[in-house]
């Protein structure tokens, strides 16, 4: 597979196509400043702001458990007009960071991540459902582009960001109220695309006609098995996510620029050069085959942590993260577009919200079993729960393939 193969498909491109293309990359741009600092988030809320190990577990699981909303976002608002939405999202998500330089302990800063988040409700469903509206098969590839472009940026700014924290952790006010100028930027793309987006005559029976939708994916029975082999992944990642950064904070003692390193680069690096060919895989159809090899590869990211708390290592951390950076490749590019291959000529807006959904559940769950877990036995009875589910997700993944072959 040739690099002129994998991003030949612009010249094909309509201008329509093209200027949305241009979009979406220039929106990833302002997405990638934004996530860059909250690869810092917890390092934050530890360092700067004193919170005890069980408000950094708090942090993971309003990262996610707020995505449980999501479902009522695709029932609301499938095939509509969104750009009231983003408005909402836009002011109390990313501008709500203008109170930055008030927040001066963990409680203020929690809930103001909480609004951050419960705001990804809206984000990823909106953001991918352009790649249905607007792009044909190359869709996968152009994702895996806007995708690169967002990490080298979160890299860039999480990079800054730590050396900047280095020189004063008081530096984190500026360094969040950062957020809300690049935030709302993103959101202002966002509600350009959607205004050059065409949606069908709203029907008055909208909801029941959304309610039927979410009935036939109920009966999709190869959709509900990829899900279950999410639940299972995300039950494996989600209980790393409090162990993470509390093992390499509380154990291997990294500073913030370190710990820039570890979440921007090295937690990043694979995904930033393979994301745009694991996304051509996806055009072409093997969803499974994408979901085995991830799951196989993962399985390094828990190992080669749980040999570092053994032997107290740096280089073996790393060496996880660079495992979790190959293997998160895949699930990145089937976590944001595996619903559209499923949805057919459906509006792909329901099965993403419905699949956002899950991740919302298991991120209720996931985190306080990582904080138990840490907190009453160690942080190897993480890595060692992780390393067993994801080889049962593996497991899985490979009898799906057999099954739903075609």
């Amino acid at each position: 597979m040739t690099v002129n193969s994998l991003f030949g498909f612009y010249r094909v491109f309509t201008q329509k196509e093209k200027r949305i293309f241009w979009l979406l990359l220039l929106s990833s741009v302002f997405d990638g400043l934004t996530q860059g600092v909250f690869l810092l988030q917890e390092t934050i809320a530890k360092k700067a702001l004193m919170a005890s190990d069980f408000q950094v577990s708090l942090i993971g699981l309003i990262s996610t458990a707020t995505m449980i909303f999501s479902v009522l976002v695709g029932l609301f608002y499938s095939n509509r007009k969104k750009t009231g939405l983003l408005i909402a999202g836009m002011v109390l998500g990313r501008l709500i960071f203008l109170l930055a330089f008030l927040i001066n302990g963990a409680g203020m800063y929690l809930l103001v991540l909480f609004f951050y988040y419960s705001m990804y409700s809206v984000q990823s469903p909106v953001f991918n459902s352009f790649f249905q509206k607007h792009l044909g098969q190359k869709r996968g590839q152009v994702f895996g582009l806007s995708r690169m472009v967002m990490m080298l940026c979160s890299m860039l700014a999480a990079l800054a960001a730590g050396k900047l924290l280095d020189i004063s952790p008081l530096y984190y006010k500026p360094v969040l109220f950062s957020v809300a100028v690049t935030g709302a930027i993103t959101y202002i793309l966002y509600i350009i695309m959607d205004r050059q987006t065409e949606y069908p005559r709203q029907s008055p029976a909208y909801i029941r006609e959304a309610l039927r939708d979410y009935k036939a994916m109920f009966k999709r029975t190869d959709f509900l098995m990829f899900e279950a082999v999410f639940m299972i992944y995300g039950l494996a990642f989600m209980i790393m996510v409090p162990a993470v950064p509390l093992f390499l904070i509380n154990k291997l003692n990294f500073t913030y620029f370190q710990m820039a390193a570890a979440n921007g680069v090295y937690a990043q690096l694979f995904m930033l050069l393979l994301i745009p060919f694991a996304g051509a895989i996806y055009d072409k159809g093997n969803l499974w085959k994408v979901w085995t090899i991830s799951m196989a590869v993962l399985l390094g990211y828990p190992l080669f942590l749980g040999l570092s708390f053994l032997n107290q290592s740096r280089m073996l951390a790393y060496g996880g993260l660079l495992f979790y950076s190959l293997g998160l490749t895949g699930v990145v590019v089937l976590w944001n577009l595996g619903s559209l291959h499923f949805s057919g000529g459906k509006d792909a807006f329901i099965y993403q919200g419905f699949h956002v959904t899950l991740t919302g559940v298991r991120g209720v769950i996931g985190p306080m079993l990582g904080y138990l877990l840490l907190s009453r036995v160690s942080f190897l009875a993480n890595f060692t729960v992780s390393f067993v589910l994801l080889a049962g997700a593996m497991v899985l993944s490979i009898y799906c393939g057999k099954r739903y072959r075609g």
